[in-house]
């Protein structure tokens, strides 16, 4: 069994390696938040599983595709930075992707952004006849991180604008 190793943004290196390559791509896509302009096929395989944060399983390519353009339709940015990523090939052949990211959200008319670590395990395997992107599709996915991160964040925004217009509100009576 062997394994690669990559450190630090995406590279010449890395792009050297298949599933790591393939896996930027992916990132390229969901970055942009182009789910309407490529299909599930493209990157996930029809019978893909998803295991979200929460530990709910979403099964199918296509309805991952879907379930995963709602879960980001929030943001208008959306930008992760790899931290560290491995790739170790399984019993059966296939790529195991092991990736820490940090990720960056940016809510819909927000300035700020939200950073948040997370953690991504993604089984890739080969796509099947006219799908896939380089021949591959993610297998299996399986992501971990804390998404009370984003509901802080604005529950905090909610309040600060709170106390704004409370402020507001108390020059405006004082006058």
């Amino acid at each position: 069994m062997s394994s690669f190793s990559h450190h630090g943004p995406w590279d010449e290196r890395s792009r050297q390696n298949p599933a790591l390559n393939f896996i930027e791509k992916y990132q390229n896509i969901v970055d942009s938040l182009a789910f309407n302009f490529v299909s599930s096929t493209d990157f996930f395989a029809p019978f893909a599983i998803y295991h979200d944060t929460k530990g709910s399983v979403h099964v199918t390519g296509a309805h991952i595709w879907n379930w995963l353009s709602q879960q980001f339709s929030p943001f208008s940015h959306v930008r992760h930075e790899t931290v560290t990523a491995r790739v170790v090939i399984d019993e059966d052949g296939r790529d195991i992707v092991y990736g820490e990211m940090l990720t960056h959200f940016r809510l819909r008319g927000d300035d700020e952004e939200i950073v948040t670590p997370r953690f991504l395990v993604w089984t890739l395997g080969e796509a099947g006849k006219g799908q896939g992107m380089d021949g591959r599709q993610i297998y299996d996915c399986k992501v971990f991180w804390d998404t009370g991160v984003i509901g802080r964040y604005i529950t905090e925004r909610k309040k600060a604008e709170r106390v704004k217009l409370e402020k507001i509100e108390a020059k405006r009576l004082r006058r």
